[in-house]
């Protein structure tokens, strides 16, 4: 085997460092792309949150039939960012105010209300227990001879 000379060495090590630079350039474009399309989706996903927040309350706030849910479902649909969504919620939410649509009245609870408070559920007219088969059972055993 033939020893490798100084110059042969280093362009060996050369050839390594530029090799490891190339798999880490490599490894930087994967990681990038990887980037771009889980931002992508977390965007398309905050968009979507945005979307069923807003339609949330205004479901909440107003009584709405099938037909008006609907349409404000697909008003919704047709935005395209976050800015568009309050736009259009802020667009519903003032037609609804001016418009037939009712908004939902809570009904106060009343404590109370359902009965009084009872201090017992004992009979004042009946002072002592009353057993219905002891003179039956006085009866039997005097028929028995037991006594």
């Amino acid at each position: 085997m033939k020893a490798l000379s100084e110059d042969d060495e280093e362009e060996v090590e050369e050839d390594e460092e530029v090799e490891e630079v190339v798999n880490l350039r490599n490894e930087l474009e994967e990681h990038k792309s990887c980037i771009k399309q889980l931002r992508s989706e977390l965007n398309e996903i905050n968009l979507l949150n945005a979307k069923l927040l807003f339609t949330n309350k205004l479901f909440k706030s107003y009584d709405l039939d099938n037909s008006g849910k609907l349409r404000v479902v697909e008003m919704f649909d047709r935005t395209k960012n976050i800015r568009e969504i309050k736009l259009v919620y802020a667009t519903l939410q003032e037609s609804f105010k001016n418009g037939k649509v009712s908004k939902k009245v809570k009904n106060p609870i009343t404590e109370g209300f359902a009965s009084k408070a009872v201090s017992s559920t004992k009979s004042a007219k009946s002072k002592e227990i009353v057993n219905e088969g002891s003179d039956f059972a006085d009866r039997l055993k005097k028929l028995a001879g037991i006594n």
